[in-house]
């Protein structure tokens, strides 16, 4: 008789056992109550993406402004009219593209006095090597061609007004016909044509003494622009680490240049830059918001079970998994903050 009770009270207490047990690894073999049946009805609206293996990027981000990487304002030497202004503002003008002509009176007087200079030098000089005058009274000579030579070069440059390097143009200060004087220029500008370089553009950051050492020539960033749809990849690269740190704030100068063939950036913009400080290649990573309180949830079938893991690398987005879920297992990234586990669930777009 105490057999058959001990031998009852063990068959119970393996039923309770086999009741606790039963989630995402076990099959029930018991028929469920009706609030369980119902309770299984209910479905939780979730959202999954599949564990990959790809490159994490450890970065620091910064905040800076595009600039023009060269800019200039082209203007003559002394005041004047302006006789052709054949540029206007947005114009993209070729390094040597003239940009504007001044009034060459001027000019034209110089040029004809040179020539006179220039015909009397060469025939002085054709007489000095002959032995025909002394070297005191041809020297003089040369000495007054070097200068007017000089002077009517300096006029053709201020007459004659080119672009030093490719760019567009960003402003003039006057209209053909007007005389142009570069006190008269309204804002910061002092040119008569100030041109700007678009194609790079720069961005000037400073960098603190703990990430500049990870920071190298050539090394490439990544930029996220407001202005600029996410689909678009930004990249740019490091020209240069100043060696120096600034007195003052104690951090360094790190410039970063930004191809821009295709226009769509432009000076004044902010541009949020990633530098990389390290990169971990072939690692098993998930989004970060699939992991609550040190796990995540497998969806299988159409159930969520909960797996623990241990985490690697972390990065604003993504977690690399050294254990708990394999490559291509379905994570929950949305619905999972108060999943229970072996949740039913319904896998939505």
């Amino acid at each position: 008789m105490k057999r058959e009770k001990v031998g009852g009270i063990i068959g119970c207490c393996v039923l309770v056992a086999c009741l606790g047990t039963i989630g995402c690894d076990k099959i029930k073999q018991f028929k469920p109550k009706k609030a369980e049946v119902a309770a299984e009805r209910i479905k939780v609206d979730v959202k999954v993406e599949k564990v990959v293996r790809t490159t994490l990027y450890r970065e620091r981000r910064f905040l800076g402004t595009l600039e023009a990487l060269r800019e200039t304002d082209i203007a003559p030497q002394t005041p004047g009219r302006v006789r052709s202004l054949p540029v206007k503002i947005g114009n993209f003008v070729a390094q040597g593209q003239v940009v504007a002509r001044m009034d060459d009176v001027q000019l034209v007087a110089t040029e004809a006095q040179y020539q006179q200079v220039k015909a009397n030098y060469e025939r002085m000089k054709s007489l000095y090597e002959s032995d025909a005058i002394p070297k005191s009274q041809f020297e003089s000579v040369e000495a007054a061609y070097t200068a007017m030579k000089r002077q009517m070069e300096g006029l053709q440059e201020n007459t004659v007004l080119v672009a030093p390097f490719a760019g567009v143009v960003t402003s003039t200060a006057v209209e053909e016909g007007e005389l142009y004087s570069g006190s008269m220029m309204p804002g910061a500008s002092g040119g008569l044509v100030h041109i700007a370089q678009l194609d790079p553009l720069k961005i000037d950051l400073q960098v603190d003494d703990q990430t500049v050492r990870f920071v190298k020539k050539g090394q490439t960033v990544r930029l996220s622009i407001d202005q600029v749809d996410d689909s678009v990849p930004l990249r740019g690269k490091v020209d240069f680490v100043n060696p120096q740190a600034d007195p003052a704030s104690r951090s360094f100068g790190v410039r970063v240049v930004v191809p821009n063939k295709d226009r769509l950036l432009r000076p004044g913009y902010f541009a949020e830059v990633r530098l990389i400080l390290g990169e971990k290649s072939g690692v098993l990573a998930l989004p970060r918001s699939a992991v609550v309180d040190e796990r995540v949830f497998v969806v299988e079938g159409s159930m969520a079970c909960a797996h623990k893991v241990t985490l690697g690398w972390l990065t604003d987005e993504y977690a690399e998994v050294l254990e708990g879920v394999a490559e291509n297992d379905l994570v929950v990234v949305a619905g999972n903050k108060a999943l229970p586990d072996s949740a039913r669930v319904n896998v939505v777009e």
